[in-house]
């Protein structure tokens, strides 16, 4: 078969590791012939160095992060040799003049929650791009069951167009991960990691509250935050002016692949205060590199990680900090670790990469 996958995303927030990392599953398919993609101009350097594979054939464009993108992408797509198959789309970023068969993507609808500030007219874009797609598209995957019901409810879709595929998680061979453990910390002493973006969201003002009620007993602990900066003022900033704390919360807003990996192997524990998400990727990464995780108890994040974790209520710092203090008072169990090592595995991008060339297949010999 032959694929477009929409690259728009690339190194942008977890929407673009979930298409890495699909892109590397579909790349070693034998049924797989070619792969369209567009990037975008900034991150051609990038693509290259992790994609260059005769299979892979990439276009580089400045379309701009916006509804603009929507509506001139579908004439970019309109003479791509061969023609592709099916279009497939790792968000909602379908666009308007596209002729061909269509799988997209919802992996969160938090932008129509009051999770996310945004303004109105932002909102009304994101919510007719959202219907768009899901009328435009053959099947939409959604990325948990958490957020198929959250779509079904608030678009009022039948669920037989809704199809739960779980993200795909790179999952590196056991030599690489040896190889990471042996290098040497890029943060010194013990810390406390969070990895992901730093929309309001995400919680941090909780993990935050947490450490301060931890610092009497861990007082060399610090807390390493590693993910891209949303807004100009955040809740790194604002505990970084708290006495006590500036110099205890590193911030690493443009790390590599290589040093969030380092950075995890090298963590005392993983927390993830999050007050909602559509999947949630860093725990599992955590968990493969058998690091004590501490998630918030929310249902999909039950769902995703199961039995795996340690969970506390994220509107309660101090259930946090008990949690957290529970995994760094308690004895290494290398039992419990391996046990999140193959929880983890299950979301590996073969798995994953499976289930996707299955619903492309039907898709493309549907008569829709």
């Amino acid at each position: 078969m032959n694929l477009y996958l929409d690259g728009m995303w690339f190194r942008q927030t977890g929407i673009g590791r979930i298409y890495e990392n699909l892109l590397r599953g579909l790349v070693k398919a034998d049924e797989v012939e070619c792969i369209h993609t567009i990037v975008s101009t900034g991150s051609r350097v990038q693509f290259l160095e992790k994609f260059s594979n005769r299979k892979v054939l990439a276009r580089f464009v400045d379309f701009p992060y916006d509804y603009r993108e929507i509506l001139r992408k579908g004439f970019a797509l309109r003479d791509l040799v061969p023609r592709p198959d099916l279009f497939y789309f790792p968000s909602f970023n379908v666009p308007f003049f596209l002729e061909g068969k269509v799988v997209s993507t919802v992996c969160d609808l938090i932008p129509l929650t009051p999770f996310f500030d945004l303004p109105w007219h932002m909102r009304a874009r994101f919510r007719i791009a959202v219907r768009h797609a899901l009328k435009r598209s053959v099947r939409t995957v959604c990325i948990s069951r958490a957020t198929r019901d959250h779509v079904a409810k608030e678009f009022d879709v039948g669920p037989g167009t809704l199809e739960v595929i779980y993200p795909p998680l790179d999952i590196p061979e056991e030599a690489a991960s040896a190889e990471r453990g042996g290098k040497q910390p890029i943060v010194e002493g013990d810390y406390i990691l969070y990895v992901g973006n730093r929309n309001p969201h995400k919680n941090l003002r909780c993990l935050f509250d947490a450490f301060r009620l931890l610092l009497p007993e861990f007082p060399e602990f610090r807390v390493v935050v590693a993910g891209p900066r949303m807004r100009r003022m955040d809740d790194v900033d604002a505990a970084r002016e708290i006495p006590g704390l500036r110099d205890r919360v590193i911030e690493i807003p443009q790390a590599s692949d290589l040093e969030i990996r380092n950075l995890y192997r090298h963590a005392r524990v993983f927390v993830f205060p999050t007050l909602i998400e559509g999947f949630g990727i860093p725990p599992l990464e955590a968990l493969w590199l058998q690091v004590p995780v501490v998630c918030s108890d929310i249902p999909v994040i039950r769902e995703v990680c199961g039995d795996a974790v340690r969970y506390a209520n994220p509107r309660d710092p101090a259930d946090f900090a008990r949690s957290i203090r529970r995994e760094l008072r308690e004895p290494q169990n290398t039992e419990r670790r391996d046990a999140g090592r193959e929880w983890a595995r299950r979301y590996s991008h073969d798995e994953v990469t499976r289930r996707y060339l299955h619903l492309f297949d039907r898709c493309i010999n549907s008569d829709k």
